[in-house]
């Protein structure tokens, strides 16, 4: 007997362990626990929350990888600036997975729009940090799905 195939969202955003706050996620069997695995577009999001969380060039298998801030930060640069040249790393960064066929919105705790969004997407916005701020970022998959990522990023 053969297995049926997956579908085909699971093929193209491929399957990972399941991770929560940075740690893996184990099945609930206290004698033979094992990861659990994540698939198709919560794979996906899961992916891009995590290259949005990695530092630039701090993986040591792929020194590309990652968001990098940096920049934002070496010049006289006001609030407004220092925004939007994250937004750029931001989109940089999503942009270079090949399961994204765009960013088509990146947005900062303290944009209009975003406390409406994220509630509408069933998150929960936090409050407003000074070093910590709340980006929510939606693209658009290869396969035209639109998925958004809400991910508090320290700079």
């Amino acid at each position: 007997m053969t297995s049926p195939a997956p579908p085909t969202g699971d093929i193209l955003y491929g399957c990972g362990f399941r991770l929560q706050d940075g740690d893996l996620v184990l099945t609930a069997d206290a004698l033979s626990a094992e990861p659990q695995l994540v698939h198709g577009l919560a794979n996906l999001e899961q992916a891009l929350t995590l290259r949005l969380l990695t530092p630039f060039g701090t993986d040591p298998l792929n020194a590309g990888y990652g968001l990098d801030v940096r920049g934002a930060f070496t010049g006289a640069n006001n609030r407004r600036t220092v925004k939007e040249l994250i937004r750029l790393e931001v989109v940089r960064t999503l942009g270079s997975d090949p399961r994204v066929s765009e960013v088509t919105e990146v947005l900062f705790d303290d944009d209009p729009q975003f406390v409406a969004q994220v509630l509408a997407a069933g998150g929960r916005p936090s409050d407003h940090r000074t070093r910590l701020w709340q980006v929510l970022v939606t693209v658009e998959t290869v396969q035209d799905i639109t998925t958004s990522v809400l991910v508090d990023v320290e700079f």
